[in-house]
Formats: structure tokens, C-alpha cells, sequence
């Protein structure tokens, strides 16, 4: 069965208020603005308003509910799996790809909900997902504990929280790579670490610089 179709006007009036939203809450934070001034911003009634939304947090949680759901389509198969990806080949996972694709079509929403204000919502929401990505991932790449070069959870705690950084840095400098180059570094860091070769400390025996 299809899902029924929305009414343009429904579809306007909801696309109003999501906008007169992300910029009232980078403007002054969810706490910071009444019903009133969300509808007089998104130029609708307030009884316009409660019509479609119980209050503000019903509204926020709609959005970030679509976002996290746009953000899982891109970086995960419909199956719920990542996709396949051969890891010798030099080019970025296409998942990475895609994911800073969405961010760069969402940049605003991102910019007020992510980087701005850090909407708990939004943040927990991408981690789950990162967390999800990046275990299944480690677990096809390396699914022996005993070749990893730090305890499994630790590695995915460390992994993940590197991703959802580099992501809120990328937007916060407005996105100054290329979202297949800024995916390609990602993936260079994920598979090979900071390094192309070890620098010359590192086997010598005296320690890193400045390290005695």
C-alpha cells in the first residue's frame, strides 16, 4: 500500500516551521523563543501551529527523527547493512561519501542543531549510528581481537568519537574539503592512521620528540 500523499499545503506549512525553527534555535537556543515568535517567524498562525504540533519539542523531534533516518539511508544499504567495500582499493567508502554528502545538502540544519547548539537529540542520534557503521565495519576488517592494536571496545569508543568530531569540525569550518576528499582522509586515518611511514622516532628506542 502506498503511503498517502501529504497535502502541498500541509508540506509548506511544515517546511515553514522546520526553517523558522533551525534559525530561532541557532539564534537563541530551543529555550529561547515562545510558539508565538516560531509562527510569526514561519509567517503561519499559532492555532496554525497546533494544529501539526503538540509544542516545540514535538516539532524538534519530528525533524531530527527524519534527519537521523536520511542520515542512516545514506550510510547503510537497504538491508541495514554497510555496503560492500573493497579496503585496498585507495578510494573512499562509499558510505563516507554519502554521509558528507547529506551534511553538505542539510549544512544549515546541521550548522544550528549539531555545531551551534549541540541538540542532545541530534548528537546521540548520529553516534548510534557511527557506533552501528564503525563495528560492523571493524568486525568485517578485523573480525580477531587478538590483531587489533587496542581492546574491541576501546578501538570502536575511539573510532567513533574521531568520526563524530572530524564531522561537527567539518561543519563548523564550513565544509573546507570536498566531501569525497574530506571522506578519503577519513578513510586514510581509519585504515592506516596518521602516518604513511613511521616517523623516525618511533624506531629509534630514545622516544618521541620532547618525550626525554
Amino acid at each position: 500500500m502506498k503511503p498517502a500523499k501529504i497535502d502541498p499545503r500541509v508540506q509548506r506549512t511544515r517546511r515553514l516551521l522546520r526553517e523558522a525553527l533551525v534559525q530561532l534555535t541557532e539564534e537563541r537556543g530551543l529555550d529561547g523563543f515562545s510558539v508565538q515568535e516560531l509562527a510569526d517567524r514561519a509567517t503561519v498562525k499559532r492555532a496554525t501551529f497546533y494544529l501539526h504540533y503538540e509544542d516545540k519539542q514535538a516539532l524538534l523531534a519530528e525533524y531530527i527523527g527524519e534527519l537521523l533516518q536520511e542520515l542512516r539511508v545514506a550510510m547503510f544499504d537497504p538491508d541495514g547493512q554497510p555496503p560492500d567495500y573493497d579496503y585496498a582499493s585507495g578510494e573512499p567508502h562509499p558510505s563516507f561519501v554519502r554521509l558528507f554528502r547529506h551534511l553538505a545538502e542539510r549544512y544549515d540544519v546541521y550548522h544550528a542543531l549539531l555545531v551551534r547548539r549541540r541538540v542532545p537529540e541530534l548528537s546521540s542520534g548520529m553516534v548510534e549510528i557511527v557506533r552501528q557503521f564503525v563495528a560492523e565495519g571493524l568486525e568485517f576488517a578485523q573480525p580477531d581481537d587478538r590483531l587489533l592494536t587496542a581492546r574491541r571496545d576501546v578501538t570502536l569508543k575511539y573510532t567513533e568519537a574521531a568520526y563524530v568530531e572530524v564531522i561537527i569540525w567539518w561543519i563548523e569550518r564550513q565544509m573546507p574539503y570536498a566531501e569525497k576528499e574530506i571522506a578519503a582522509q577519513l578513510m586514510d586515518l581509519s585504515i592506516h592512521g596518521p602516518y604513511r611511514e613511521l616517523p623516525a622516532w618511533a624506531g629509534s628506542g630514545r622516544g618521541k620528540p620532547g618525550g626525554g
